[in-house]
């Protein structure tokens, strides 16, 4: 007896044809930043955790809350730009790349 398999219809399993290099090279570059951003959360919440028994203090909730919000939303424009093409990947991708531009800029250089 054959298996049988299921094809789903919906928009988000299907892969996107006719990707160009440039439009992959941003969109990988959008993912990279997105994904640096959310290492940087994550090590500043271990800074967190640990700043304490170090006897140092720590970089404060506002930082770390700020990092973890915009790791958050930049790791979904990322997506967004990944699965989807057109206009709405472009939103995607120029968010995944100026949010962590723009964090930062905000918390680490002003």
């Amino acid at each position: 007896m054959r298996a049988m398999t299921v094809k789903r219809e919906w928009p988000m399993y299907e892969q996107p044809q006719g990707d160009s290099r440039a439009g992959g090279f941003w969109r990988g570059m959008a993912g990279a930043a997105a994904a640096g951003l959310l290492l940087l959360a994550l090590a500043l919440f271990g800074v967190t955790m640990f700043a304490p028994e170090l006897g140092v203090r720590g970089p404060g909730a506002e930082v770390l809350a700020g990092h973890t919000v915009a790791a958050v939303f930049a790791v979904a424009g990322a997506v967004l730009a990944d699965r989807t093409r057109g206009l709405l990947a472009f939103i995607g991708m120029v968010g995944a790349l100026a949010i962590p531009t723009i964090t930062l800029w905000w918390f680490w250089l002003s």
